[in-house]
């Protein structure tokens, strides 16, 4: 607002219309001041959650759960609403997810859907009851795929734990620590399979032989000033897990930086002393096979066709794999030496022969044919192929023909 441009406006005007100017600046002036009493950063807050709640108040229906092999839907009530998300009022029932879909109807009764991811979740209470406070962001539909994956890789890992006697536990201690003796006795109770060790050192040398999933560290604070058992935990087994329980919170960043899963501190161990094995475990089995997917996942695309090119792209990086792109053989020529697991390459009726070519120039690799219909699928496992999809196929498709790589890795 330019003050000067308005005073040089009204210095043109005779006193019976600065009388009328003054009479209704008065009468705004009186009504922001009965509306409420803000300075500009809590007027601009108050200002938002009216128009909030003469807009969305009691417009959300409900949320639904999408965590893969459930869904749930949960009766909620906006409490704020931003730029940045959603602020959302659960029932304590609800099932955490990372991801989930809220369904509600905008003004004029229009129904929309909206995902979100999961950021924040805290439990409230007071007189009324008790209620889930969950902090929620917009996320587009590529972020719903990569978090449902990552999910589902989560539901693998946990389902794990439920067979308890099949899970090899390492306890690393002195033997005259009571409290070590303690948490074996308490693991045993559980049906966990434990073996106690002296030292970091012997118990990865156990690791090696037991095939142990499971490392747990009774005095990890200890380690934080002993440059040399760092080094050891970094060079463990890949598939063991590591739970150091500390005195002091602020040894969890030297840990963690190091490679160990989770720290949980000695106060609290004997309430959350499952829960953080859970989550030692779990973390460590989804970070593991990422890596492994990273190190092993190579294709080569074999195609003409960009559709094809960018469906397969998508979905291979969705599953940690990379990937080369080759057009014709003297493109695929090019990668002869570079260290691919699998090739998939289009099979139609008039690229039959360069299927063949590259039949022969990569024969130790498995091929999969990328085809119009089962029948030609079926001609290409003559000439060679070890499957086929059918455009465009399934994700489900998808990851049974990247097992052929992922066998074939573990093999080699």
């Amino acid at each position: 607002m330019d003050i000067e441009k308005i005073a040089k406006l009204l210095q043109r005007c005779d006193l019976q219309e600065l009388r009328k100017v003054e009479t209704v600046l008065a009468d705004l002036i009186d009504k922001m001041t009965n509306h409420a009493n803000w300075d500009d950063q809590d007027g601009s807050h108050k200002r938002t959650e009216k128009r909030f709640d003469s807009n969305l108040l009691g417009t959300l229906i409900r949320l639904t759960d999408v965590k893969p092999g459930e869904r749930k839907e949960y009766s909620v009530t906006i409490q704020d609403i931003s730029r940045n998300g959603m602020c959302l009022r659960i029932d304590t029932n609800f099932t955490p997810s990372r991801v989930v879909k809220v369904t509600f109807s905008a003004p004029g009764g229009q129904i929309k859907q909206c995902n979100l991811e999961v950021v924040r979740m805290h439990k409230m209470s007071n007189q009324d009851g008790s209620w889930l406070e969950v902090g929620c962001r917009s996320i587009n539909n590529e972020e719903v795929r990569r978090l449902c994956l990552y999910e589902e890789q989560i539901a693998k890992a946990r389902s794990k734990l439920y067979r308890r006697h099949s899970i090899f536990i390492l306890v690393v201690g002195s033997e005259k620590d009571a409290e070590k003796t303690r948490l074996i006795s308490r693991l045993k109770h559980q049906d966990y399979n434990v073996r106690r060790a002296d030292s970091v050192r012997s118990a990865m040398q156990s690791a090696e032989k037991t095939k142990a999933q499971l490392l747990i560290l009774c005095n990890g604070s200890e380690l934080c000033n002993d440059s040399g058992l760092l080094q050891d935990l970094q060079n463990r087994p890949a598939e063991l897990a590591i739970l150091a329980i500390i005195k002091k919170h602020e040894h969890r960043a030297a840990l963690l930086a190091v490679g160990v899963d989770e720290c949980l501190n000695e106060q609290k161990k004997d309430e959350f002393l499952f829960h953080a094995i859970e989550r030692a475990m779990v973390g460590h089995a989804v970070r593991y096979n990422r890596n492994a997917q990273q190190l092993s996942g190579r294709v080569l695309i074999f195609s003409i066709d960009s559709a094809r090119v960018n469906m397969m792209a998508y979905q291979l990086k969705e599953n940690g794999y990379s990937y080369r792109v080759a057009t014709n053989i003297e493109e695929a020529d090019k990668f002869i030496e570079d260290p691919f697991d699998l090739v998939v390459a289009d099979y139609d009726v008039d690229c039959v022969e360069d299927f063949k070519k590259l039949h022969t120039m990569f024969s130790e690799l498995p091929m999969v044919a990328m085809c119009e219909d089962i029948s030609l699928g079926q001609q290409a496992i003559v000439d060679g192929a070890n499957d086929y999809l059918c455009m465009p196929p399934g994700r489900e498709d998808i990851q049974m023909i990247l097992e052929l790589a992922t066998s074939r890795v573990s093999s080699s």
